[in-house]
């Protein structure tokens, strides 16, 4: 794979990346290319194993990042962002621009297009003006042509943008859109979950620094007015004869409901001149399908459709939007989903929402159904009832977030930190200081003797934190996903950064408790008995008799010297040992010791 920058609308730079096959294989049908798209949370450089797979099947793979996502950003598009004035006619420039340097000396018949997501809205945009852009179309789980949805979240965002800052991230737009997409799944640990179901894959999306940004509300009021546009042609417009079209989607489908929405997205296609439809559900899939090759074989089963040996005949239930909506909302609401809340109802079950999270599910299903059943006039109904209805909105959002966060912090103090005898800071996922013990303070003056810590000043406390984390040093467990890093001052080892299992919830909120310092009170002082368990307790998220075996095994002793230093039986060891091993991701006692001396109780012990 190599890449470069291309120069967009505004001097945006774009950054391309290619899968050329190798100059060696000349196939007699001559060169074919197909460009990747990629989604909302992700970019280009996630389709690395998609775009070698095409590559070793004979295709030369194309891919882009859009503005606004990986690293086509810069001051005017920074991640999560497309200008609220023309965002989206700029990102249709976008697209078009990757689709001239890709398809350039490409026949029409040997162009194929696999785009997902945001990518297939601006494919469908780009033909209106491109009619013989590619003969080969697939679509990967395209947000649907149901026109209430993307209503209310046009309607939404506009009011984030007027009420708020359009281009400041907007964690209250991200949280409500993943868990309306996610409403539909029974186990949903994070809201990238819609995604898919392999664990792994989500922690490396939310793990990437150009991954799963907080887009602004001004990035959200340009997808869902895009979502309008990308599926209203003008009239006679069309594609060219012969063009075909694939759409592929989860079996577990956020964004087609698993395929009771393809019905009237497939009549679209059909009105606008699309040839041979198809359609194929992927068990086991959801939305983000395309960013598992390795899993499901994209690649091939796509050119298999192309060469004409794969003929999906895909067979769906439609369901309208009413009807889902009357659906959910039967079992939700104690109200009947024809009942008309009235003002005062809505700004209640806002409230209702701060403990009880559904309820704001339950105010978006609703209003979509009334924009569905009020067709013509719902845009301007919509507008007026969310305006009204924002202010508390946001302050029932920011109240559950307190309340989300203080119950975690309480736990934490109440559990752990106040029993520590050394210094504790719980910093938020930017590394600003939330919460601190006593000893933490009395830490920082013995480090900082010149400067004045009479008071506890936060200002100060908190610039003071910020200049120890410039000296975090990575432990190499960091690299294996434990995310624990040294903190050195004055090259001096002074304390321990870690980012504990109790707070991964939490940490992916704005300025929600992400991770914890702490810090040696002196270098003679040893670390207490009782301190050394609550922080193994803290950091690895085992329970008391979980960490005083692990301390015993990491001290050196058997599980039969534990069990007799603990008066309990060497079965019940092995039992708590083995839970130990899973929430530590080791697999034997020496990597169980490793991981306890290098981090936090090895460090300050």
């Amino acid at each position: 794979m190599n890449a470069e920058f291309l120069l967009g609308e505004d001097n945006q730079p774009l950054l391309m990346r290619k899968w050329v096959v190798d100059p060696g294989r000349k196939p007699a049908h001559g060169p074919r290319a197909v460009f990747l798209g990629h989604s909302q949370p992700t970019h280009s450089g996630m389709l690395s194993d998609l775009g070698a797979a095409f590559r070793q099947l004979g295709w030369n793979a194309y891919s882009g990042d859009v503005r606004g996502h990986g690293k086509s950003t810069g001051n005017h598009s920074p991640l999560g962002h497309l200008d609220y004035e023309d965002g989206w006619q700029r990102a249709i420039a976008d697209m078009r621009l990757f689709y001239e340097k890709s398809f350039a000396d490409i026949p029409w018949e040997h162009r194929l297009v696999v785009v997902p997501n945001i990518t297939a809205l601006l494919t469908l945009e780009v033909l209106k003006t491109w009619p013989d852009l590619a003969r080969h179309i697939v679509l990967i789980s395209p947000p649907p042509n149901q026109r209430a949805i993307a209503m209310f979240g046009k309607t939404f965002s506009q009011t984030r943008c007027k009420l708020g800052s359009a281009d400041t991230p907007d964690e209250q737009s991200l949280h409500h859109l993943y868990a309306f997409l996610g409403s539909h799944l029974k186990e949903r640990r994070h809201p990238a979950d819609v995604m898919s179901a392999d664990r792994a894959l989500i922690d490396s999306v939310i793990a990437d620094p150009l991954g799963w940004p907080t887009p602004t509300p001004a990035y959200w009021y340009n997808i869902f007015s895009g979502m309008l546009s990308a599926w209203k042609w003008p009239k006679g417009a069309s594609v060219v004869p012969g063009t075909r079209c694939l759409i592929l989607f989860g079996g577990e489908d956020a964004m087609l409901r698993d395929g009771g929405f393809l019905p009237p997205v497939e009549r679209f296609l059909e009105r606008v001149g699309f040839d041979d439809i198809a359609s194929a559900r992927i068990e086991g899939a959801r939305s983000a399908l395309f960013l598992e090759e390795r899993r499901f074989g994209i690649a091939e089963r796509i050119v298999r459709w192309v060469g004409e040996e794969w003929h999906p005949e895909e067979e769906s239930a439609e369901i309208g939007v009413a009807e889902l909506t009357s659906e959910l909302l039967s079992m939700t609401s104690s109200l009947g989903a024809s009942e008309d809340m009235s003002p005062g109802e809505l700004v209640e079950l806002c409230y209702n929402a701060i403990d009880d999270e559904s309820r704001w599910n339950e105010i978006i299903y609703r209003m979509i159904y009334e924009a569905e059943r009020s067709g013509d006039l719902a845009e301007s109904a919509l507008h007026k009832r969310i305006l009204s209805l924002m202010p508390h909105w946001e302050r029932s959002f920011n109240l559950n977030r307190q309340v989300m966060m203080n119950a975690t912090l309480g736990v934490l103090l109440q559990s752990v930190i106040e029993r520590l005898q050394i210094g504790v800071a719980i910093l938020d996922s930017e590394g600003e200081l939330l919460h601190s013990n006593r000893t933490y303070f009395e830490a920082l003056a013995r480090l900082f003797p010149t400067r004045d810590l009479s008071s506890t000043d936060q200002r100060l406390l908190n610039q003071l934190t910020r200049t120890l984390l410039t000296g975090e040093l990575s432990d190499p467990a960091s690299r294996t996903g434990h995310r624990e890093t040294l903190i050195v001052h004055e090259d001096v080892p002074v304390g321990f950064r870690f980012h504990p299992e109790a707070l991964k919830q939490t940490s992916l909120q704005r300025q929600g408790p992400a991770s914890v310092l702490v810090l040696r009170t002196s270098l003679e002082r040893k670390l207490a008995a009782d301190s050394r368990v609550a922080l193994v307790e803290l950091a690895y998220g085992l329970t008391g008799k979980e960490a005083e075996i692990a301390l015993l095994i990491a001290g050196g002793k058997s599980p039969e010297e534990a069990a007799e230093a603990l008066g309990i039986l060497v079965s019940t060891v092995r039992g708590h040992l083995k839970k130990a091993f899973s929430k530590m991701n080791v697999h034997t006692q020496s990597e169980l010791t490793s991981r306890i001396l290098s981090g936090p109780v090895g460090w300050l012990g």
